[in-house]
């Protein structure tokens, strides 16, 4: 038999992990077999044990694909950021988070499977050392945001970023994956201008975080509650 080109390779595994991700989605890790995948492939048993040795590893190498379309959105998105904690630049992030998510439904969901199934063992890498990954990415800015005070002096903006990224990725995902419909009460464009209020401005007036209580200027300005 000729000797497969790589494209022709690759065209053949691309078939058969399509076929894999399918199922997977569908009715699970465990309830698909080897076989199922070659079935729903059009191809030999055979065949797909030339090119993966266990169906781990083909969820492996479909999820690695799609990390490279993730990493490479998400480089766009952060290269796309001039100033991280500025207001209107929040909201276009959370725009562009929001757009990420749901464009890309089928891995999110292979995420939850790899948690479960394999305790999150290929999408560990996506949020290790997140902060750190931001912090360097955003060096510069930080450094400024701390150096003419305008972020609180016990308040590492690379953490105040990496949590605003996290709650956008979180509503989102929610909404996709689990059928949140307006879990916050608020249309989409609202929670991320409230979101950007929220960290932006902070929730609490004159809060002090020594020891967790409202200055007393602040608490004579609270409304008495009625009797």
């Amino acid at each position: 038999m000729p000797k497969l080109s790589q494209s022709a390779i690759e065209k053949k595994k691309g078939r058969i992990e399509e076929a894999a991700r399918q199922l997977f989605i569908k009715q699970g890790f465990h309830a698909t077999s080897m076989r199922n995948i070659a079935a729903r492939a059009g191809t030999s048993l055979g065949n797909v044990y030339n090119y993966y040795r266990t169906k781990e590893e083909i969820l492996g190498s479909i999820i690695g694909r799609y990390q490279t379309v993730i990493d490479g959105r998400l480089r766009g998105i952060f290269d796309e950021i001039e100033e991280p904690l500025d207001p209107e630049s929040l909201m276009r992030f959370g725009r562009q988070i929001k757009e990420m998510v749901n464009e890309h439904h089928d891995f999110w969901l292979l995420m939850y499977i790899d948690v479960l199934e394999f305790e999150n063992l290929h999408f560990r890498k996506m949020f290790e050392g997140l902060v750190h990954s931001l912090r360097r990415r955003f060096s510069r800015q930080f450094s400024e945001l701390k150096s003419h005070g305008v972020v609180h002096q016990d308040v590492d903006p690379a953490v105040g970023f990496t949590a605003v990224y996290m709650q956008f990725f979180n509503y989102f995902l929610v909404e996709k994956l689990f059928g949140g419909n307006r879990h916050f009460g608020l249309n989409d464009e609202q929670v991320i201008k409230t979101l950007t209020d929220i960290y932006c401005r902070g929730l609490l007036q004159d809060y002090h975080p020594s020891n967790g209580t409202r200055s007393s200027t602040a608490r004579r300005r609270a409304p008495k509650r009625s009797a």
